[in-house]
C-alpha cells in the first residue's frame, strides 16, 4: 500500500521476512527496497538522445568503459557531448564564417552583397562596378597630380636654368594696367543745387 519498493520494481508480500515485504528490482537495481542503482546504462550516460549500448562484462570498450553510446547525427564523443565540426579543414575567404548545419559544413558570408560562393571566393557585380570606379577615380587623380608637377618642374626649369620666365609678360602687363588705374583721375562729383520752398 505504501509503495515501498523504488526505481519501477515490484512489492511481494513475504513474512519470513521483518518487514514483511520483498522488492523484486529491476536488472541493475539492488538494495531492500531497489534503492541503489547499478546499471551500466543510465538515463544520463549518453547525451544529445545517444542510445546507450552496454559492452559484453568480459570485453571493455576502447574507450576503457564497458557501454558504447551511438550518438545521434551531428555528435560524437564517448557520451556523445561533443558536436561534430566539419569546418576544422575548410577556410573560408573574405572574412566569410564556417557553420556546420546538418552534418554538412557551410561559409557563411558576413557581406552577402560583395561575396558569395561556396567559400565566399566570388565577387558579385555591385563589387566589381564599385573597384572600377575607384580605379578610374585614381587614375584621374593621379593623372592630375603629374601634370601638375611636370607643370611645375618645366616652369622652375626654364625660369631657373634658362632664364626665361613665361609669365614675365602678364606680370608686367598687370602692374601697368594697376599704374594706370591709379593715375587717371577720378571725376569729380557733380555740383547740386537744393532749393527749398516754404509753403505758407
Amino acid at each position: 500500500m505504501s509503495q515501498p519498493c523504488l526505481n519501477a520494481a515490484t512489492c511481494f508480500p513475504d513474512a519470513t521476512v521483518p518487514l514483511g515485504y520483498r522488492c523484486g528490482c529491476q536488472t541493475g537495481f539492488t538494495g531492500s527496497t531497489c534503492e541503489n542503482d547499478k546499471r551500466i546504462c543510465k538515463d544520463n550516460t549518453c547525451w544529445n538522445n545517444g542510445t546507450c549500448i552496454e559492452v559484453n562484462s568480459t570485453t571493455v570498450d576502447k574507450n576503457g568503459t564497458t557501454f558504447y553510446c551511438n550518438c545521434s547525427e551531428s555528435f560524437t564523443g564517448v557520451h556523445c557531448e561533443l558536436k561534430v565540426n566539419l569546418c576544422i579543414n575548410i577556410t573560408c575567404q573574405n572574412h566569410g564564417i564556417c557553420r556546420t548545419i546538418n552534418m554538412s559544413w557551410s561559409c557563411i558570408c558576413l557581406t552577402p552583397s560583395l561575396y558569395y560562393g561556396n567559400y565566399c571566393e566570388i565577387q558579385t557585380s555591385a563589387l566589381k562596378v564599385k573597384q572600377a570606379l575607384s580605379r578610374s577615380f585614381a587614375s584621374v587623380a593621379i593623372t592630375a597630380l603629374v601634370l601638375t608637377c611636370s607643370f611645375v618642374i618645366i616652369m622652375d626649369i626654364l625660369k631657373y636654368v634658362f632664364k626665361i620666365d613665361p609669365v614675365k609678360a602678364e606680370r608686367l602687363k598687370q602692374l601697368r594696367a594697376k599704374k594706370a588705374a591709379k593715375s587717371k583721375p577720378k571725376p569729380k562729383a557733380p555740383n547740386v543745387a537744393i532749393r527749398f520752398q516754404y509753403v505758407a
